[in-house]
């Protein structure tokens, strides 16, 4: 069974994401490159609200070789888990891989540098880039660092999108399924402070 993150903590993650990101859903955390075979290690979790319907919302892998879309994932049908992360595997996932997917699709994404990107309506609602594609990244802010075969890139609070995936997402042991990376102090301060002086001023204002 999928373990459930804290209510503490999805409180504080939904609250951030409130005031840093506007999409209902983003891209929370990627293995992309499995040590030896990738298909069954690799995953790809979203956050979002749960029991939200996907509909209409899609998955893109750009090649950062000429900035094509590679492969397009179909999230019709599909609703947010309970704890609001849905983890995509694919249909050869090992087995305690297999044991957390929710949804199985082929996110067995290109090693990078390369990215991947999150669709609704034909509308780009988040984006990862790995690596340094130069003209052709096709993220958001200043690329992520690429990370060795079997780590995973995973944003660094639940949800929260500074629209910088260098700023966002840090190298961890995979975690399909349990949450939010432990972050780097000066930016979990950073974040937790940026957070409760939004609210404050627009507390103000009203």
């Amino acid at each position: 069974m999928k373990q459930t993150v804290c209510s503490v903590c999805a409180v504080f993650a939904l609250l951030v994401a409130g005031v840093l990101n506007a999409a209902p859903v983003v891209i929370n955390e990627v293995l992309y490159d499995g040590p030896g075979s990738d298909s069954d290690d690799v995953f790809t979790e979203l956050f979002g609200t749960p029991g939200m319907s996907l509909d209409g919302w899609t998955l893109v892998g750009v090649n950062g070789g000429n900035g094509d879309t590679y492969r397009a994932i179909d999230l019709s049908g599909v609703l947010m888990p309970e704890d609001g992360l849905l983890v995509i595997a694919t249909s050869s996932a090992n087995s305690a891989l297999a044991a957390l997917t929710d949804f199985v699709a082929n996110v067995d994404w290109q090693n990078g540098p390369d990215a991947v990107q999150l669709w609704f309506s034909g509308v780009l609602q988040d984006a990862l880039q790995y690596g340094d594609a130069g003209v052709n990244n096709a993220g958001e802010g200043t690329h992520a660092d690429m990370v060795t075969a079997g780590m995973s890139l995973s944003r660094n609070w639940l949800g929260a999108d500074t629209d910088n995936n260098a700023f966002d997402f840090s190298a961890v042991e995979a975690t399909p399924g349990v949450g939010p990376a432990v972050v780097p102090v000066p930016a979990a301060v950073w974040l937790l402070g940026s957070a409760l002086g939004l609210l404050v001023t627009r507390r103000r204002k009203r």
